[in-house]
């Protein structure tokens, strides 16, 4: 009689041509995505553009000092010139020095800072890419790398106006801010994300990945895309409430970003 693990072997050998198929082709498509003379198209899915006023959330434009010694950041509101920071006259950026350093020149950024009435913050940002497309890499790499830790990741529906819901992926995380000679202090936080391409949404990067291949080797052409997240606090006695958040921001903001012609 034929053991469990003698079994098991030979499912697993029965798997090997199949395995080895699976393989080639996929080296195959990745040489060809590479390799096929690609028009690189400087149109994006979306629109760089944030509403001042969504619903009763006022937003805020952030603009980061570009002199290492300052870094300061501010609140276009607090400006009287946003290109330039008041505290050391350095030129403003739309992002960060380290954000700047890691990516691309032609990499467009756009964040705002959204307050409620009710003292809610919520913080929505717009990243572009340009023609080299390693602006837009799996958020959670960088998040990790910042010291948050993850407890959930769900994908939730949001309902839009005049098309079907929007798929966004949710991250709750604990962000954890070290102080010295005092306990280190855990933030509940939400991180809430997708991409867009042209005539494309997807909350999932591998997604994203596999459709900027489909479009080089069956369009012939490489997109800018997007990648929209907004983030704020989470309540860990409420699981599900923030994304009654995320669905109502993002029901006011992202007709502000939908391209004319689409």
């Amino acid at each position: 009689m034929e053991t469990k693990s003698s079994a098991s072997r030979s499912g697993l050998r029965a798997l090997v041509p199949q395995l080895v198929i699976l393989l080639l082709l996929g080296l195959a498509f990745g040489v060809v995505a590479t390799t096929v003379e690609v028009n690189v198209s400087h149109q994006a899915g979306i629109v760089m553009e944030l509403p001042d006023q969504a619903g009763a959330w006022v937003g805020d434009e952030i603009r980061y000092c570009t002199d290492p010694d300052c870094g300061k950041d501010w609140r276009v509101s607090e400006l009287d010139d946003p290109a330039v920071c008041p505290a050391c006259g350095a030129p403003l950026h739309s992002m960060s020095i380290p954000e700047a350093d890691m990516l691309p020149d032609d990499t467009d950024m756009l964040k705002k800072e959204y307050l409620h009435p009710n003292g809610d913050r919520v913080f929505v940002s717009i990243v572009l890419s340009g023609r080299d497309r390693a602006s837009i890499h799996r958020p959670q790499a960088c998040l990790s790398g910042q010291g948050n830790s993850f407890e959930r990741e769900v994908v939730i529906p949001v309902p839009l106006a005049g098309r079907p819901d929007l798929e966004v992926m949710v991250l709750d995380m604990v962000t954890v801010l070290r102080r010295p000679n005092q306990q280190d202090l855990r933030l509940p936080r939400y991180y809430a994300y997708w991409f867009v391409g042209k005539d494309r949404e997807t909350p999932y990067h591998g997604q994203r990945m596999l459709y900027m291949g489909l479009d080089r080797v069956l369009r012939s052409v490489a997109h800018r895309w997007a990648y929209i997240s907004v983030s704020g606090m989470r309540d860990p006695a409420r699981p599900d409430a923030h994304f009654d958040e995320i669905r109502e921001v993002l029901a006011l903001i992202y007709p502000a970003m939908v391209r004319p012609d689409a």
